[in-house]
């Protein structure tokens, strides 16, 4: 008789297995490298001085999710300011202007942590959009930094400002920038561009008939 029971329960088992689907569609995760970049910018020129972290540790919340939510709220980042690649024309002359720059607000690393995600409504046909909330962490000092992202065709971009002088470090910016005068000619503006990029891959993706 339990032989039999025990049967039965095995048989319902297997013909309920494939109806396990995910249950927001996909199974989501993130894939590959997290890219970080920066665009600061000089006056009175307005030029700007851009590039990307190249030594950038991601750590996710979940290897895997439903959302967004489940795999981006609770990860973090810790980016290696010693790591920052100019990409401008100039590039020996503005590597050694952000050299000075991290070396004398006395930046080495800047962590940061996805504290919150707000998710616009989804329009069919359309990226997903919405809002990344980020605690900065700068000289010991934390910020939160709303970033907008975009998510199309399996890439998320995440986008927002970030002032620098706010970290608890407003008299050494000024001193930096003293600097940049007397070298330069230039001040750099204290509101930096900040942004990050990685792919979102997609599996078990269930459409319903």
């Amino acid at each position: 008789m339990l032989k039999l029971i025990f049967s039965l329960m095995l048989a319902v088992a297997v013909a309920n297995s494939g109806d396990v689907k995910p249950k927001n569609g996909c199974i989501l995760s993130q894939e590959g490298k997290v890219f970080v970049k920066f665009e600061a910018h000089k006056t009175p020129s307005n030029k700007a001085v851009g590039g990307q972290f190249e030594d950038v540790k991601f750590t996710p919340a979940a290897p895997s999710g439903n959302n967004f939510r489940e795999i981006f709220v609770g990860s973090s980042f810790v980016i290696n300011s010693k790591s920052a690649v100019i990409k401008t024309k100039e590039k020996e002359k503005e590597s050694e202007l952000m050299k000075f720059f991290f070396d004398n607000m006395n930046i080495d690393n800047i962590k940061a942590k996805i504290v919150d995600i707000k998710s616009d409504a989804i329009v069919k046909g359309k990226p997903k959009t919405g809002k990344f909330f980020v605690d900065m962490s700068i000289n010991g000092a934390v910020k939160n930094v709303p970033m907008d992202f975009k998510f199309d065709a399996g890439e998320l971009t995440a986008n927002g400002v970030l002032d620098v002088s706010a970290f608890d470090s407003s008299l050494i910016f000024e001193l930096v920038n003293q600097e940049f005068v007397r070298q330069h000619k230039e001040r750099v503006l204290k509101s930096v561009a900040i942004g990050f990029s990685t792919k979102i891959k997609s599996d078990l993706c269930y459409v319903a008939k």
